[in-house]
C-alpha cells in the first residue's frame, strides 16, 4: 500500500489493524520558521496549555452564569416540551426532539429546576472543547489546534451559551464528537481501504449515530449527511456513500416507525419545514416562497449572518450593530474559498471533510430560515470551525515565509483575542451583579420591571384551579416560573378581525382558556417608553368593547408597565 506523502510523521494507534495512520507534526527536519517554531513549542507545552485553557473556559463559564431564563423565549419551550414529554406524552416534534428528551430524563426526579438545567449546558460546552480538541489533535498544526481552542474558551458568546437551555451547547458538542468518530473511520479506511463493511461496522454505527443525533437536534443538521456522502464522493469512494447512508438509516427508521406508533406525530420536518416554505412565518395567507425568494433569502442571510453576526462573536462589531457590510461578506467567502484550495492542495482531508460540512450547514441554513429570525446563535455553533479553516489557510500560504511575514500573521490570533477578551470582560462585569442576586434568592433581578410584573404574575396563577387555562404571549415562560403550570400562548391572531369579538371569543373557548394574562412587554427591552408586544392586546381590545361585562380584572402587578389578569366570563 503506498503511504502517505508527508514526511516523517508520528503515528496514533489506530483498533482494528497493525498499521497506523499519518498524524500532524512539525517534528520534522524541515527549515525553522516561526511557524515550526511556535508548533514545537505548542507541543512540548501541550498538558500546561491544556490546563490553561480549560480553567479559562471554566472562569468565564461562571462569571457569564445566566440564572435567569432568556426572554426570547425558546430556552423555556426546550424545557417545557421536555416536560410535557414526561407529564402529557407530547412527543416533542415541532423543532428538533432531541435535546428536550434529553433534558426529560431529570424532570422525574427533580421537576424544573432552572439552575440544574443550565447546568447542563455548562457541561455540554465543556464536552465541546473536549472534543474539538481530541477531533484534530494531530491533525492540524498544533499553532492552530491551541490558538483556536484559547479562542473558545475566552469568546463571549459560548461562554454565555453555557448557561442558557437552547441547543447550541448541546449541538456543539455533537458537532465535535462527530468530527472525532468520522476522523477514526478516515484513518481505518486509509490503512485498510480494501477492509469489507463485515470488518468496520463498529466505526461506521457510531458516524451513523452521532448523524443522527444531530438532526434529532436540528432540522438543518440532514445537510451533515449530505457533506460526509459529498465527501466520499471527492475521493471517488463510492461504496462509503451507501455505508454512511445506511449507518445513519439504522437508527433514524426505527425513530421514525416509533413516533407514528405510539406519539402518532408527523414526521419531523414536516411541522417546521412547512414554516420555512411560507413568505412570512407568522402569517401564512401571505402564500409559499417562490424561487427568486429564496435566492433573495440566502444572499441577504448570508450577508447578515457573515458580516454582522460573525464579526459581533469575534468582537470585532458591536452587538447592537444593524447593519451589514457587503464587501466584508465578499472578503470572508473570498478567505474561505482560498483557505479549502489550500486544504485540498495540501491533500488535509480530514479538513476537507470540514469545509463541506460547513459549505453544507451554513448554505442550508442561509437558504431555509427565514431572515427575520437573524440570531448570532445560529452562526456561533460554526464559529470555532471557521477559524480553523482561515488559520489554516493562512498558515499554508506563508508556512515558507520569510519571519517577518509569519509574524504578522501570528499576530492575528492576539488581535482575536485582545477583541474577545474585551468583550467577555465587560459582559462579565455586568453580569456578576445579577449573578449574585440571582443565586442568592431574587430570581427576578436583571429582567426589567415589564418582566418583572409579567413573571411575578404567572407566577401568582398558581392560585388558580389547576384546570384552568391561561392566555398569555409567553407561555413557556411563564411556566418556567410556575412551576411547571399550563398556558396558552397567544402567538399571532391575525386570523382573528380586530374588531371581532365573537372569533376572539370563539378561539378562547375553543383552546378551554378560562384567563388572560395581559403584559406592557417592550418591544426594545432597552426602551422603557417604546413600544409594547400587543398580540394579547388585540385580541382582548375587541371583546372589551363589545362586551365589557364579560371581563372581569382578577388581580394587578405593579403600578408601571404592570400585568393584569382577567377571566373571561362566557
Amino acid at each position: 500500500m503506498a503511504q502517505p506523502d508527508k514526511p516523517k510523521v508520528k503515528h496514533a494507534n489506530i483498533k482494528g489493524g497493525d498499521k497506523k495512520p499519518p498524524v500532524y507534526s512539525s517534528q520534522k527536519k524541515t527549515p525553522s520558521t516561526l511557524f515550526t517554531s511556535l508548533d514545537n513549542w505548542t507541543e512540548k507545552n501541550s498538558t500546561a496549555l491544556l490546563i490553561l485553557i480549560f480553567g479559562i473556559s471554566t472562569l468565564f463559564s461562571f462569571l457569564l452564569f445566566n440564572a435567569r431564563m432568556d426572554v426570547g423565549g425558546d430556552d423555556s419551550f426546550y424545557i417545557m416540551n421536555g416536560y410535557n414529554f414526561i407529564h402529557k406524552g407530547i412527543f416533542p416534534s415541532y423543532e428538533g426532539p432531541l435535546y428536550p428528551l434529553v433534558l426529560s430524563i431529570f424532570i422525574p426526579f427533580l421537576g424544573i429546576k432552572i439552575i440544574f438545567f443550565k447546568s447542563l449546558s455548562l457541561i455540554f460546552n465543556f464536552i465541546s472543547l473536549l472534543f474539538l480538541y481530541k477531533a484534530f489533535k494531530g491533525r492540524i498544526p498544533s499553532l492552530i489546534l491551541y490558538s483556536v481552542l484559547l479562542l473558545t474558551a475566552v469568546n463571549t458568546y459560548i461562554a454565555s451559551f453555557g448557561s442558557l437551555t437552547y441547543i447550541e451547547a448541546f449541538f456543539m458538542a455533537l458537532q465535535y464528537v462527530l468530527f472525532y468518530c468520522f476522523f477514526k473511520l478516515q484513518d481505518y479506511l486509509q490503512l485498510n481501504n480494501t477492509a469489507s463493511l463485515k470488518d468496520s461496522w463498529r466505526l461506521w454505527l457510531p458516524v451513523g449515530l452521532f448523524i443522527f443525533c444531530i438532526v434529532l437536534t436540528r432540522n438543518i443538521g440532514v445537510s451533515c449527511l449530505g457533506a460526509l456522502m459529498m465527501y466520499f464522493a471527492v475521493r471517488k469512494q463510492f461504496r462509503y456513500i451507501l455505508y454512511v447512508a445506511g449507518a445513519f438509516l439504522v437508527f433514524e427508521v426505527p425513530t421514525i416507525i416509533l413516533e407514528k406508533t405510539f406519539w402518532h406525530t408527523e414526521i419531523q420536518w414536516n411541522s417546521q419545514g412547512n414554516l420555512l416554505f411560507l413568505k412570512d412565518p407568522y402569517n401564512a395567507a401571505a402564500g409559499r416562497e417562490t424561487l427568486n425568494g429564496f435566492v433573495m433569502r440566502f444572499f441577504q442571510n448570508s450577508d447578515s449572518y457573515i458580516s454582522k453576526r460573525f464579526f459581533q462573536i469575534l468582537g470585532f462589531r458591536s452587538e447592537n450593530e444593524t447593519d451589514t457590510i457587503p464587501w466584508l461578506t465578499f472578503f470572508t467567502i473570498l478567505l474561505l474559498f482560498v483557505s479549502i484550495y489550500r486544504i485540498v492542495k495540501s491533500k488535509n482531508w480530514y479538513l476537507l471533510t470540514v469545509s463541506l460540512y460547513i459549505l453544507s450547514m451554513t448554505g442550508s441554513t442561509f437558504i431555509a430560515l427565514q431572515t427575520r429570525w437573524d440570531q448570532p446563535r445560529l452562526m456561533m455553533v460554526y464559529v470555532p470551525i471557521l477559524l480553523i479553516l482561515f488559520l489554516y489557510g493562512v498558515y499554508d500560504i506563508c508556512k515558507k515565509a520569510p519571519w517577518g511575514l509569519q509574524v504578522l500573521v501570528v499576530l492575528i490570533v492576539p488581535i482575536i483575542f485582545i477583541s474577545e477578551l474585551n468583550s467577555t470582560l465587560k459582559k462579565s462585569k455586568e453580569n456578576i451583579p445579577i449573578l449574585s442576586k440571582n443565586l442568592h434568592g431574587d430570581i427576578y433581578y436583571g429582567f426589567t420591571p415589564d418582566w418583572i410584573n409579567y413573571l411575578k404574575l404567572s407566577r401568582w396563577c398558581e392560585n388558580l384551579p389547576k384546570d384552568s387555562i391561561v392566555a398569555c404571549r409567553k407561555g413557556p415562560m411563564s411556566s418556567m416560573y410556575a412551576n411547571g403550570r399550563e398556558f396558552y400562548s397567544v402567538y399571532n391572531v391575525d386570523s382573528i378581525h380586530q374588531t371581532n369579538a365573537d372569533s376572539a371569543i370563539a378561539l378562547l373557548k375553543r383552546n378551554h382558556v378560562r384567563y388572560i394574562l395581559l403584559a406592557n412587554l417592550r418591544l426594545n427591552p432597552n426602551v422603557a417608553d417604546g413600544q409594547i408586544i400587543n398580540t394579547v392586546h388585540r385580541l382582548i381590545s375587541p371583546i372589551a368593547r363589545k362586551y365589557p361585562q364579560k371581563i372581569k380584572l382578577i388581580q394587578q402587578m405593579g403600578t408601571s408597565e404592570e400585568a393584569q389578569l382577567y377571566e373571561i366570563m362566557y
